[in-house]
């Protein structure tokens, strides 16, 4: 009972149960058991480094060849944060790597086992990289964008690139027909997960507005941007970056507002059809 305090829900993806009945099918369960434990010690690197930063995590899911960990803290703590938190699960491949050494060490497992573990840790941490969402790689695609450009541009940029990459890689594999259909199905789940992600995305854009409302006090910098009387509340929201506070300026005119005032006008007051001057006027 204590151990549900602490620990978040976890979700065995449908991925991950097919993986399970062709592994007790083909007899390839101890294949099965070192990918599942590598991956398990995988995301407990990004729990317990969101746990480290007090981050509230709804629940992890698992699936083939990796996991996703779900949190509330969406978009808006600090980018070292996630920055951390998103590396900390492909760093645990390190120490996997030494264990296994240890364990090569003191013969506690058979060459061909070994040999197998080091290949699985290694794929796994690579595949994890790629820029591909939902994926390690993808994340920090995401981060690193956010660095330049607004968060919506970001998010839509990483979707596009990581279907394009996506699609790329699949071409190149049927071009060398390598081909598994362990692989298909995978790459089939991360295309479906990014066409969920394009369909969502102003839903998320959303998420992030209101996270942003509610958690100002984290973004520190300040960023002006200057935009005509007319434009709508919802197109100056997409000019919003993260980890900066803004201040509004409209062209040709005195008028100045901030970010909480205009996100108080467009959520708290409903004002979906506002303007900036309407907020100055206010």
């Amino acid at each position: 009972m204590m151990l549900r305090n602490y620990l978040p829900p976890i979700v065995i993806h449908p991925t991950l149960w097919f993986s399970l009945t062709v592994s007790l099918l083909t007899g390839t369960i101890m294949e099965f058991l070192l990918v599942f434990s590598i991956v398990c010690i995988h995301e407990s690197g990004h729990f317990f480094a969101a746990t480290f930063f007090r981050w509230k995590i709804r629940k992890v899911m698992l699936w083939m060849f990796g996991g996703v960990m779900e949190t509330d803290e969406y978009a808006n703590r600090p980018l070292h944060e996630e920055i951390m938190i998103t590396l900390a699960g492909p760093l645990q491949h390190c120490g996997i790597f030494f264990l296994l050494q240890g364990m090569e060490h003191l013969s506690l497992l058979s060459p061909s086992l070994l040999a197998m573990a080091y290949q699985f840790n290694w794929t796994i941490l690579l595949f994890n990289l790629l820029p591909i969402f939902p994926l390690d790689g993808g994340k920090l695609l995401l981060t690193i964008l956010s660095f330049r450009y607004p968060f919506r541009k970001a998010h839509t940029m990483t979707i596009i690139t990581s279907v394009s990459f996506t699609l790329a890689l699949i071409g190149f594999m049927l071009y060398q027909q390598e081909v598994a259909f362990s692989t298909y199905l995978l790459f089939t789940f991360i295309l479906w997960e990014n066409r969920l992600e394009w369909k969502q995305r102003f839903y998320v854009f959303m998420r992030f507005l209101l996270n942003r409302q509610q958690a100002l006090s984290f973004n520190q910098k300040k960023r002006p941007i200057l935009v005509p009387t007319q434009t709508k509340l919802i197109d100056l929201f997409s000019q919003f970056h993260r980890g900066y506070q803004h201040d509004i300026y409209v062209q040709h005119s005195l008028n100045t507002t901030d970010e909480r005032q205009c996100l108080y006008t467009y959520f708290t007051l409903k004002q979906y059809q506002a303007t900036v001057e309407d907020v100055c006027k206010n």
